[in-house]
């Protein structure tokens, strides 16, 4: 059966409609020692001759996945290998490039590592223990996606300095708590290279499991007065005596109305500092979300309706 161009197109925007209801965002690329590595499109590389390989592991979608499940430690179709390894230098910044990520989806932002021991292309996930190198919450009035937004939609992670050289994966994770009392994961996995002279490796307590690393966490109502946040996981790593990179407090508490300012309050690891807060946490999270969805559309339908042939009318 024949398909006009212009059907073909109509199709096209339900898809991305639906698809961008469900999810907002997703590592494109990174760039770690000055070289720029793509990473897993999940629009365009399932479908490629030859399916292209990649340093960022596969993603199924742009959307996020459940805690409680082996899609946690590196998304959906990331428990296995690519066969492309990043080289890092330790001490080196790895700069973590979003396609694209909703303002309204505020929350947490954090880096792992975890040794492949060995080999990263031939490494399950499965058998991974993951340490904090970096973490942020909320400062200043300010949650750590917002910045990442500000950021030109990328986050910076420092590799330590002291970290034993040998192939890892770096986990770079968004935390969204858009939909109060349902957060929502979007991790993305990429394996790396690290090249240096160090010794350092994680004690046992910097170590945590994936899944496992939120059983039992409670996320809080962004929307209302939150009361004290605190970040998940353990704080980041330190390698004799000094942090893998610098990290703010672990802890904030959220101001009792909109105009409040509290006090500052610091402690070893995470993120705070409390403020007044932001004008988008004031606005309604189903209006937010539809407002993303229609965003996301605009901005994604040209780049994917190219990538697979459909002109626009």
């Amino acid at each position: 059966m024949y398909l006009s161009a212009q059907s073909i197109f109509i199709g096209a925007i339900a898809l991305l409609q639906a698809s961008s209801a469900a999810g907002h965002g997703f590592v494109h690329q990174i760039v770690a020692n000055g070289q720029t590595y793509t990473g897993w499109q999940p629009f365009s590389d399932p479908y490629a001759s030859p399916v292209p390989d990649r340093a960022i592991r596969k993603v199924q979608s742009d959307g996020p996945v459940p805690a409680n499940t082996a899609d946690i430690a590196c998304g959906a179709g990331g428990q296995t290998g690519t066969k492309i390894v990043a080289d890092a230098d330790a001490g080196s910044n790895v700069q973590f490039q979003w396609d694209y990520w909703p303002g309204d989806h505020l929350g947490p932002v954090s880096t792992y590592m975890a040794s492949c021991n060995g080999d990263c292309t031939n490494f399950d996930t499965s058998g991974a223990r993951w340490f904090k190198i970096d973490a942020a919450g909320y400062d200043n009035g300010q949650w750590a996606s917002a910045k990442l937004i500000a950021d030109g939609s990328s986050w910076t992670s420092q590799i330590p300095n002291q970290l034993a050289a040998g192939q890892y994966l770096m986990r770079h994770e968004i935390i969204a708590l858009h939909s109060a009392g349902s957060p929502q994961y979007y991790p993305a996995c990429a394996q790396v290279n690290v090249r240096g002279s160090g010794q350092g490796k994680p004690s046992d307590s910097d170590l945590v499991s994936l899944p496992g690393l939120y059983d039992g966490v409670t996320f809080p109502n962004i929307y209302t007065d939150f009361g004290t946040f605190t970040i998940p996981g353990p704080p980041p790593v330190t390698f004799d005596g000094h942090e893998a990179a610098p990290s703010p407090t672990t802890s904030v508490k959220a101001p009792a109305t909109s105009t409040a300012v509290g006090s500052s309050n610091s402690t070893s690891s995470g993120i705070g500092n409390s403020g007044s807060n932001p004008p988008s946490q004031q606005a309604t999270p189903s209006a937010q979300c539809l407002l993303a969805s229609h965003r996301m559309v605009r901005r994604t339908l040209p780049l994917r309706a190219r990538r697979h042939g459909v002109r626009s009318q």
